[in-house]
């Protein structure tokens, strides 16, 4: 009899060629174990759950952190939360769908279906001047002005100086191609110009008629295909691209060139969705990991990026009535006051991005993890048993289930599932074994688990005979 490691630990990768690779990963994240001297060198950790922290009337469209509070739109409301959680309604923010923000240190720019000005110090929300606008589907600021995409144009326009008000002669065109351009975003000091299908860096010029220009050279043959995709991770940019030669994959930045970070998989799938250009995304930093969490709300999928590990993992909203995964409630985030704060996508609800709560506002979270093939040459393996490596005895005295099943023909159809409970409170020494596996020529197990427990998992073992 023979012990082999099963591969437990592992990132999301799927195909429809389920004999290629059939692994999947869904409200777990892979996490290297950098110690060097631990008996596991990796192991997967629970996603983060929710906390409610804020009810609103309507569904959240935008939140952003100024240094005393948080402005948050919700229906057709502009709020201020303050860090005694303190809200005040501020005034009518038009439109649906999510809103930009920029801010200059003494007033905030919005934008919606239409753009907004909240100054920050007498506290009054006020449309911006129209004169000379030209329109804007988003907002960024650089060097003392306001900075917007022109709708459905190859343009931007900027404001006057320190003021959110503009003339008609206040704008450029993208230069490099004749593709509109889908965002404008300010990026270490440079605006970064993404059109549908090409991307270019302009810098600051110092002359007040024509304060931006384009840097010579600083091209990219990359565009965007879902604009709310677009989002500043660390000191990159990171979205959904199209070129001139498809689309579909996720690229992130590096200097002034875009580099793939999608796998096979991910972008086959993406590429079988019907639609697209609705997806949106945000990025945020929580305990040592920085994440992109991109989600296709046509599709119900949530894809998430972890760059610490360059790995991905899905997550979900397990919707308990029709007993279906959609896609992650989060649709906008900010970072307030130590917390991560987001907004549900369809309620009036703020929630906290909790790493150590084990459900999403009281609903269920149902975590997965299926193994790649294990004995993909096809020979005839006996599995006496699986003992599976996990972190037990450190939650409550509810005594939570694993459920464990298997497939043996490339997760097409799965077995009855097996189920263990791994330990109340206290019990440390909780062992999680598996017995009477039957036999197979090529086999997947699938681990799963609903019940509020944070479950860690370290690894696997399994007892097995020719």
């Amino acid at each position: 009899m023979n012990v082999i490691d099963l591969p437990i630990v592992g990132q999301s990768y799927h195909l429809d060629d389920w004999s290629i690779d059939c692994q999947k990963t869904l409200n777990f994240y892979p996490q290297a174990v950098e110690s060097g001297n631990s008996p596991n060198v990796s192991a997967l950790l629970p996603t983060p759950g929710l906390v409610q922290r804020f009810t609103f009337d309507g569904a959240i469209r935008g939140l952003y952190a100024l240094t005393d509070y948080v402005l948050c739109v919700a229906g057709a409301k502009l709020y201020k939360i303050d860090k005694n959680d303190i809200v005040s309604e501020i005034g009518t923010i038009g439109g649906a769908g999510i809103v930009y923000f920029a801010d200059d240190s003494v007033r905030v720019m919005i934008v919606g279906s239409s753009a907004y000005e909240y100054n920050m110090k007498t506290g009054v929300l006020a449309a911006v001047p129209t004169e000379g606008f030209l329109g804007a589907s988003d907002v960024t600021f650089l060097d003392s002005r306001f900075v917007w995409t022109v709708p459905n144009s190859g343009q931007i326009q900027w404001s006057n100086l320190i003021s959110s008000a503009t003339t008609a002669l206040n704008y450029a065109t993208a230069e490099a191609k004749s593709d509109n351009l889908v965002r404008t975003v300010v990026v270490n000091g440079q605006l970064w110009l993404i059109g549908e299908k090409t991307t270019e860096i302009w810098t600051s010029t110092g002359n007040k008629d024509l304060p931006y220009k384009r840097m010579s050279g600083a091209f990219i043959p990359t565009g965007c295909a879902a604009k709310n995709s677009v989002s500043l991770f660390g000191s990159s940019l990171i979205w959904l691209s199209r070129s001139e030669h498809g689309q579909s994959q996720i690229v992130m930045t590096e200097g002034y060139s875009a580099k793939r970070i999608s796998t096979h998989a991910i972008e086959a799938e993406i590429a079988r969705y019907s639609r697209i250009d609705d997806a949106y995304a945000f990025a945020y930093q929580q305990d040592g990991h920085a994440f992109y969490l991109l989600s296709f709300p046509t599709e119900k999928k949530t894809w998430c990026f972890d760059a610490v590990t360059n790995m991905w993992h899905e997550r979900s909203y397990y919707n308990s009535t029709s007993y279906k995964h959609e896609h992650h409630r989060a649709i906008v985030h900010c970072f307030f006051n130590g917390e991560h704060l987001v907004g549900d996508r369809e309620k009036g609800l703020v929630y906290r991005l909790c790493s150590d709560c084990s459900d999403d506002n009281g609903d269920t979270i149902l975590r997965e993890r299926i193994t790649p093939l294990i004995n993909p040459q096809a020979t005839r393996i006996v599995f006496d048993s699986v003992e599976l490596s996990l972190q037990v005895g450190q939650d409550s005295n509810i005594n939570p289930l694993i459920m464990f099943d298997w497939s043996d023909d490339e997760g097409r159809s799965w077995s009855n599932d097996r189920q263990l409970n791994i330990g109340a409170i206290g019990e440390f020494k909780k062992r999680v074994i598996f017995r009477r596996l039957g036999q197979s020529f090529g086999r997947v197990f699938r681990l799963k688990i609903s019940d509020p427990a944070r479950l860690v998992i370290l690894g696997a073992k399994a007892r097995v005979r020719a």
